[in-house]
């Protein structure tokens, strides 16, 4: 409107005041901080998890409103996801429902962010082990999510997964791959950028067969935010793997299991504990 009626003005020879300049809102913060969740809801069928699985995603899903990212693992089944969405005011939504030929489920996996997504990438894996054995890998299509989200002035590259299960040779080598699946997208989309990694990685601390994997992460730069500032209870497989970018700096904060995701009785709300991990943030 301001420069049509400027235009007006020279039109009527009184084009002697200049035109305002149009109001581009406050600037963009160049910091701030996050608060990021895992969290495995174990959203099997009941006939598997022997439970009321929607029953307890409907006690989750108010407690999710209190993280900035909360990055969900085995959120399977179609109803139990819309009570997780349903009670979420997250701005960014996004489920990798697609199943694969020959699997009975999506991948699992959901991310909800209080941050505009600019990118979205979801990606399957190539290989899984095991159907009705060998943790049933391949019931389900896993995969992994990019999210680009923006921070302030800044973008942030958050990545939610859930690697193979099980401890065997075949089980070993696909989770292998996996990780060297998810590094080369990384390197293809994220090179340069900061990155944030949440998710269940099955991957322990303490078992020799795992530290291949590990290895590659730490190799490819990414540090765990347990780790990285000492937590108490390190070689968790629900892990948040981190590092700043060319344009902006991630410092973890804060490591905490969520010990109030539980039920009237104080029974936990799935297998896994949820992790909530604190950053602070830096445009560069």
């Amino acid at each position: 409107m301001l420069r049509g009626a400027a235009l007006s003005l020279v039109f009527l020879g009184l084009a002697g005041c200049p035109p305002q300049a149009q109001d581009s809102g406050p600037p963009l913060p160049g910091s701030g901080s996050l608060l990021a969740l895992s969290y495995n809801v174990h959203g099997l069928p009941p006939e598997i998890t022997g439970d009321d699985t929607t029953a307890r995603q409907q006690d989750i899903a108010p407690l999710l409103a209190a993280y900035d990212i909360a990055a969900l693992q085995e959120d399977f089944i179609e109803s139990n996801h819309e009570v997780l969405a349903a009670a979420s005011d997250h701005v960014t939504q996004r489920w990798f429902d697609e199943v694969l030929d020959g699997r009975a489920y999506g991948s699992g996996l959901a991310v909800l962010a209080e941050h505009v997504e600019v990118l979205y990438l979801p990606r399957h894996y190539s290989e899984c082990y095991g159907t009705l054995d060998h943790s049933g890998d391949c019931l389900a299509s896993k995969g992994f999510q990019l999210l680009r989200l923006r921070l302030g002035a800044g973008t942030l590259d958050l990545y939610n997964t859930h690697h193979e299960a099980g401890g065997g040779d075949e089980d070993n080598a696909v989770r292998l791959g996996q990780v060297q699946e998810v590094l080369a997208a990384m390197d293809e989309h994220s090179a340069g950028r900061a990155v944030l990694f949440l998710g269940d990685f099955n991957l322990h601390g303490d078992d020799p067969e795992d530290q291949p994997c590990i290895d590659l992460y730490t190799g490819f730069g990414l540090q765990d935010a347990c780790d990285a500032i000492g937590c108490e209870d390190p070689g968790r497989i629900d892990r948040a793997w981190f590092r700043s970018g060319d344009a902006l700096e991630l410092e973890p904060t804060s490591w905490e299991v969520q010990e109030h995701f539980v039920d009237a009785l104080g029974e936990p709300l799935s297998d896994h504990e949820p992790i909530a991990f604190g950053f602070d943030w830096a445009v560069l």
